[in-house]
């Protein structure tokens, strides 16, 4: 179909992005509609009277980002669900936080003040096919982008390096947050409410002393995250673990009496990755109230969801000011830049500010800067439609891979995040011999209870494996499971029922 656009000559945007924001735009508004094709790029370009070489770079950022694929000799054709149904919350509040920042407030304005005074993966030896979880694509980086935004901050501003930053967080990040929660999370929040730390461990650590005065007890998922528990444990306060099931949480094991703070990962339950469903989010935020307790949601890996719409944050559904929403860049972006944030209740601001204060002096300004740019210019969501094709590739590479090797096996967690959980054949070694023997190999793949999570429970089966698919190549991946398949097989036998030979 012919493709109607005009071009502003004079404008600092480039003309390749100007068509890009077009035909992206034509696509969101309906008038591209799934399985319509493109105008090709040698007519396109006489159209605009541009050359093909402009078409075809817009052309294949689109396809990049996952708005278009391309079909052979038919062209480009537009998807049938564009990028962006996965990352903005429909009829989100517009990417401005509703509550903007007090100015006459030296804390919130940026105005310096007076401050108070061993985990598995990562390794540098590692293995060649490592699927340890939560990790980002190196190679989908935007390093050209995050050079270039570094230098212009360090051109205009140098001599923010040697000042100190608010504890609290630059005030352009918490802003660029608070329009990114807005529209990605559906959250309407004030930039006042967010405090920059430099990632979940210290967002953890923050809240954990910020309610130790009113917390009379600890509840944790199980299985769960590794990384609350070796905080939890180093407190003083008993520790409640409370069962997971396929609709998350199983609230009604919670603890009646009040006074306590429960941690959960809702959205994409860790390591599980089942979701919270509704009716026991709803429950959950009626335990808090009528309990006085507090609850600590750590919405670690949502920026990807690869069926269905984004799901809705506790904190959106909160009316008690009883919840604390937990983010984090490391998913999205690295963990190597480690910035993270909490979201706090309104009436908490200003403890929170302080103790985020006697905690450290704050982040990297440099970091933070670049960061609070690569947001409101819109290079993240951008970013965020590359890596939601990537990781969906990787994500579907991997399903296929397993199936065709040991034939189908149940898996959860595979709707979004970066992991899912694949339960091993019958007749097959437990997960944790898998994991020591797969090492050898060269792949790691990781037992739930062997350090990638936790399990109170020391008679649940060890019969699942971890899988984190984002850092691996689909040609990895499929290298990475014909060994598990040698493996496995050779140990139980068989290489499972209805597997491809």
């Amino acid at each position: 179909m012919t493709l109607s656009m005009t071009l502003q000559r004079d404008s600092e945007t480039s003309l390749q992005s100007q068509i890009f924001d077009r035909v992206r735009e034509m696509i969101l508004n309906g008038s591209l509609r799934g399985g319509m094709a493109l105008t090709p790029s040698r007519t396109l370009s006489k159209q605009l009277n541009v050359s093909r070489n402009t078409v075809t770079l817009a052309y294949d950022r689109l396809v990049a980002e996952g708005y278009v694929t391309s079909k052979g000799t038919a062209g480009l054709v537009v998807t049938s669900i564009p990028p962006d149904h996965f990352l903005a919350v429909a009829n989100a509040a517009e990417a401005s936080p509703v509550f903007p920042l007090d100015h006459n407030n030296p804390i919130a304005d940026g105005t310096p003040m007076l401050c108070y005074a061993g985990i598995p993966g990562g390794e540098t030896n590692g293995p060649a096919y490592d699927f340890w979880v939560g990790r980002s694509a190196a190679d989908a980086f935007p390093l050209d982008t995050w050079r270039r935004l570094a230098m212009r901050r360090l051109a205009q501003s140098p001599r923010h390096l040697t000042d100190y930053c608010d504890p609290a967080g630059l005030h352009d990040l918490r802003n660029a947050i608070a329009r990114h929660l807005a529209r990605n999370r559906g959250m309407t929040v004030s930039a006042d409410q967010i405090i920059v730390t430099s990632g979940s461990q210290d967002g953890i650590s923050l809240v954990l002393n910020l309610l130790r005065p009113q917390v009379r007890r600890l509840c944790i998922e199980t299985p769960g995250y590794n990384g609350a528990k070796m905080l939890f444990d180093r407190e003083s306060l008993p520790l409640e673990a409370v069962a997971v099931d396929a609709n998350g949480l199983t609230v009604a094991d919670l603890p009646r009496g009040k006074g306590n703070l429960a941690f959960v990962t809702p959205s994409h339950q860790f390591p599980t990755g089942v979701m919270l469903s509704l009716s026991r989010r709803l429950e959950l935020l009626k335990w808090a109230t009528a309990t006085e307790s507090f609850v600590l949601e750590d919405d670690y890996d949502s920026d990807f969801r690869y069926e269905g719409a984004p799901l809705t944050p506790l904190a959106m559904l909160d009316r008690s000011r009883r919840v604390f929403y937990l983010g984090t860049f490391s998913k999205s972006i690295g963990a190597g830049v480690r910035i993270g944030f909490v979201v706090v209740p309104r009436a908490m601001v200003d403890d929170a500010r302080e103790m985020k204060a006697a905690m450290s002096n704050g982040q990297s300004w440099l970091e933070q800067a670049i960061l609070a740019d690569f947001i409101d210019q819109g290079h993240f969501e951008r970013h965020l439609r590359k890596l939601h094709k990537i990781y969906k590739a990787r994500r579907n590479r991997l399903i296929t891979a397993l199936n065709d090797a040991f034939g189908p096996r149940p898996i959860t967690g595979q709707d979004g995040g970066l992991h899912l959980v694949w339960r091993l054949p019958s007749g097959a070694p437990d997960a944790r011999h898998i994991q020591i023997q797969a090492r050898d190999l060269g792949v790691g793949v990781y037992a739930p209870s062997s350090g990638a999570a936790f399990d109170i429970d020391e008679n649940a089966p060890d019969d699942r494996l971890i899988f984190g698919y984002s850092s691996l190549t689909e040609e990895n991946i499929d290298k990475a499971v014909k060994l598990l398949r040698t493996l496995i097989g050779a140990q139980s036998g068989t290489v499972g029922e209805g597997a491809r030979p």
